[in-house]
C-alpha cells in the first residue's frame, strides 16, 4: 500500500473519530440538561457553550497528520472554532468582537509593513521564480518552484500556512537566503538532497523540525540560509 495513501487515511480517521466523539459528548450534555434540576445549572451552560472546541481538536488533529490536508486547513478549523467559542461564551454578541478584530487587523498591517521595509526586498518582477514571495494571511497557498536561478525570497504566514516545493530548484550562488514569519501559522519546505539548509530563525513558543537528509561532498552542496522569526507556529525542512 502507498504510505502516503495510508497516512491520508489515517488522517481522515482520526478527523473522523474527533468530530464523532464531540458529537457524542454534546449529545451526552443536552440529555442532561433534560433532566430536571441539571438543566439550569450554570456549570452545565458554561459546558454547553464549548461546543466550538469541537472545530479546535478538528483543527489540531489536521495540522498533526499534515499529509491529510494543507496545514491551512487546520490553522482555519481552529481559527473558527476560537472564534465561534468568544460567540459563545459572549452570549452571541457578534458585535463585541468587531473591536478586538479590527485590533488585529491593525497589528497584521504593522507587521506585513514592518517586515516590507525590514527586509529590502530586490526589485524583481512580479510572478517571477527567481526571488520567492509567498504571504497567507487566514488561507494558505502550495507552491512548487523550478527556477534555475533562484536567489532567494521570503515567506510569511499568518493565521495560516504554506507549503514549498524546491526540489526541482537550482540557486544562482553557492548560497540563498530566504527569511520566514510566522505568526500562528505554520510550513513547510522541501530541498533537495544534496542541499544544505542552515536555520538562523528564531523560535518562540514555536519551533523548527529539521526531518532533510543531506547527500553528497560537502564542497559541492549548496547552501539555504532560513534567517526570520516564528511565534506561536512552527516549520518542517524536509527532502
Amino acid at each position: 500500500m502507498n504510505p502516503e495513501i495510508d497516512c491520508k487515511r489515517r488522517g481522515h480517521h482520526s478527523m473522523g473519530l474527533v468530530l464523532g466523539i464531540g458529537v457524542v459528548l454534546l449529545g451526552v450534555v443536552l440529555l442532561l440538561d433534560e433532566i430536571p434540576g441539571l438543566g439550569d445549572s450554570a456549570l452545565l451552560g458554561f459546558i454547553k457553550n464549548l461546543w466550538p472546541l469541537i472545530l479546535v481538536a478538528m483543527g489540531i488533529v489536521r495540522l498533526r497528520t499534515p499529509e491529510a490536508g494543507h496545514p491551512a486547513k487546520g490553522w482555519g478549523l481552529m481559527a473558527a472554532g476560537g472564534i465561534l467559542l468568544l460567540v459563545t461564551l459572549g452570549h452571541g454578541h457578534f458585535d463585541a468582537l468587531i473591536g478586538p478584530a479590527l485590533v488585529v487587523a491593525v497589528g497584521i498591517f504593522i507587521i506585513l509593513r514592518t517586515l516590507r521595509r525590514q527586509r529590502g526586498t530586490p526589485p524583481e518582477p512580479d510572478g517571477s521564480d527567481d526571488y520567492l514571495r509567498g504571504t497567507a494571511i487566514l488561507s494558505g497557498f502550495k507552491r512548487q518552484v523550478r527556477s534555475q536561478a533562484l536567489k532567494g525570497g521570503e515567506l510569511t504566514a499568518i493565521f495560516g500556512g504554506f507549503e514549498l516545493d524546491l526540489r526541482q530548484a537550482t540557486l544562482v550562488e553557492d548560497t540563498a537566503k530566504v527569511d520566514v514569519f510566522i505568526l500562528f501559522g505554520g510550513g513547510e519546505i522541501r530541498v533537495p538532497e544534496d542541499w544544505e539548509v542552515v536555520i538562523q530563525a528564531s523560535a518562540i513558543a514555536g519551533g523548527i523540525d529539521d526531518k532533510k537528509l543531506v547527500q553528497g561532498p560537502p564542497e559541492n552542496r549548496r547552501r539555504l540560509i532560513l534567517t526570520g522569526s516564528i511565534l506561536f507556529g512552527g516549520i518542517e525542512v524536509k527532502n
